[in-house]
């Protein structure tokens, strides 16, 4: 089980339906989050939305997505 009072803002969650998104509020509640849409599968929301999840929601913590390098290895 996640603990969703150990959920600071700037966490990345996977969501149910395909969602990524990035906690801006935990409201202390251990309940809801405030969270900003990353990436989705499904066209219901937008990414850069912002919407409450519910713990329910919450399949788990995700991983960053990894940096890419160009050819000098500088970020692109």
């Amino acid at each position: 089980m996640l603990d969703v009072l150990g959920i600071k803002a700037g966490d990345l969650l996977k969501l149910r339906g395909g969602v990524l998104a990035e906690v801006v509020e935990n409201m202390g509640d251990g309940e809801w989050l405030r969270v900003r849409v990353v990436a989705l599968q499904d066209r219901a929301v937008e990414a850069g939305d912002e919407e409450l999840c519910h713990y329910s929601d919450i399949l788990g913590p995700a991983e960053p997505a990894p940096r890419t390098t160009g050819a000098r290895g500088q970020p692109q």
